[in-house]
């Protein structure tokens, strides 16, 4: 068995509603195992014996888009890449950590993509692209922020999804079995 994290694009804001024992039930379904969801917004860490990623990311969309009647996105990484990703922000020093935020890709970025986005700094927000990660620090916060996941996802040409930095650590607790450091719903 593989572990995996999971992360949902949009859930529990702007209208797409999902249950998290729903959520459970419907990577349990699928044949996850050990599955244990954090916070409200379509965050799991589970086991699975795949290792496909993109045959987990449809079977997951497929099974929430027949529960819930519309189509959400879903990223999965293995275990290793986000604990690799989770080890440190390469802006953590451009000030407080409730300004740092993490972009999950599907895939990774085209060079010439990933350029672009970077050009795009403004002197407020900056942001770092590792792989399949976008690093961001926000100066004046996310919500103030027009470069945001929609931005992110435009300018790279991917489906994406965006954590706030603590409930990046959080699900890289509950993944390395921490859990009592995570709030599992």
């Amino acid at each position: 068995m593989n572990r995996y994290i999971i992360l949902l694009r949009g859930v529990n804001v702007g209208g797409v509603s999902l249950k998290m024992e729903d959520f459970r039930a419907a990577l349990a379904y699928i044949g996850f195992k050990d599955i244990k969801t954090y916070i409200q917004s379509g965050n799991a860490v589970a086991d699975s014996a795949d290792s496909t990623l993109r045959k987990m990311e449809s079977e997951i969309e497929f099974e929430l888009a027949a529960k819930i009647g519309r189509k959400v996105a879903a990223i999965v990484s293995p275990l290793e890449e986000f604990s690799a990703i989770a080890a440190g922000h390469p802006l953590a020093d451009r000030g407080p950590a409730d300004r740092l935020y993490l972009t999950l890709l599907s895939q990774v970025p085209s060079r010439g993509d990933a350029e672009n986005l970077l050009d795009t700094m403004n002197g407020v927000d900056e942001h770092a692209i590792e792989g399949r990660a976008v690093y961001s620090y926000y100066g004046d916060g996310y919500g103030s922020s027009r470069r945001d996941n929609t931005f992110i996802e435009k300018m790279l040409k991917v489906t994406a999804t965006t954590r706030n930095w603590n409930s990046v650590q959080a699900l890289a607790a509950l993944a390395a079995g921490k859990a009592a450091a995570a709030r599992i719903d």
